[in-house]
């Protein structure tokens, strides 16, 4: 599936613009090749007053937010302005997206795992699952910045600071709450940090604790080619593709340990993504070789 429909995030700053760039131009009373140089002018400059007055207005309201008071329900404006900025983000940078695999996702609440190339991952992931209320435990930095922070506080993300132990168990007990609560579902990353397009990094497997102490299903994504977004920008446009390769019943989750459910993880990403591992699956119980790693 072509997920193109991020392009039209950009229609409303694009037609101000345009509206703005024929009032000024037209008034001017221009009607040579004087109005067509006004027209282009008054596009750049009514595009970059549009955005600055809706920067201006997220920074206004997030003064409101206060990241202290925990979330325990969902707020639907925060979390479509957030869904909103994850497909304008794509198009500015002439990224499209291609999704597969969405239809076997389950209703209710579930924590999503993938592979993490890029910066890009979050977004283009996202607005693939846009009609799904979904919230990111993300860096502590992403959460300390101005406005930004504060507008996914009240969409249920959560920083983990995976430096100090107590902190991360706070931020780990936060995510099986929203699950178990049915306030959101959530998205992680094992890695922990971006792996570039390369082989997998090894996974923090306490990360899968979350689906287990919940009782929710893990759904498996596999992302190609956001690393190169930067690299074509902005004279090329750049490919993405997000397969939702695979989900775990929370049955299955729970009679797994968390070694288990990252080594499956991990199969099905490389899978998705043509990467060998070395490692042979069997099927079974649990589905492994002999041999498990890395067990909780």
């Amino acid at each position: 599936m072509n997920d193109r429909e991020s392009n039209w995030t950009l229609a409303p700053f694009l037609a101000g613009a345009a509206v703005f760039s024929i009032l000024v131009s037209w008034s001017g009373g221009h009607r040579d090749w004087h109005l067509a140089v006004d027209l282009v002018l008054f596009f750049l400059i009514g595009l970059v007053g549009i955005t600055l007055l809706y920067l201006l207005l997220i920074a206004a309201m997030s003064l409101y937010i206060n990241q202290n008071e925990p979330q325990t329900r969902f707020q639907p404006f925060y979390c479509r302005m957030v869904t909103f900025v994850m497909g304008l983000v794509p198009a500015f940078f002439r990224v499209r997206i291609h999704s597969t695999g969405k239809d076997a996702i389950p209703v209710g609440r579930w924590l999503l795992v993938g592979n993490h190339p890029g910066a890009f991952d979050p977004f283009v992931t996202g607005w693939a699952l846009r009609r799904f209320p979904l919230a990111y435990i993300v860096k502590p930095s992403v959460m300390r910045i101005p406005a930004v922070g504060n507008f996914l506080h009240k969409a249920c993300f959560l920083g983990i600071d995976r430096e100090n132990d107590r902190a991360a168990l706070k931020t780990v007990l936060q995510a099986i709450r929203l699950l178990k609560e049915d306030v959101i579902s959530v998205g992680v990353y094992p890695e922990g940090t971006r792996d570039a397009g390369a082989e997998l990094l090894p996974f923090r497997n306490g990360a899968f604790k979350i689906a287990q102490k919940a009782k929710v299903p893990v759904v498996i994504a596999a992302v190609r080619n956001t690393e190169t977004v930067m690299k074509n920008f902005p004279w090329r446009h750049t490919d993405v593709y997000v397969d939702f390769c695979g989900v775990l019943d929370a049955s299955r989750v729970a009679a797994m340990t968390t070694g288990e459910i990252g080594q499956e993880v991990r199969w099905r990403i490389e899978a998705a993504l043509g990467i060998s591992s070395g490692e042979t699956r069997i099927a079974g119980a649990d589905g492994f070789a002999a041999g498990r790693t890395g067990e909780e």
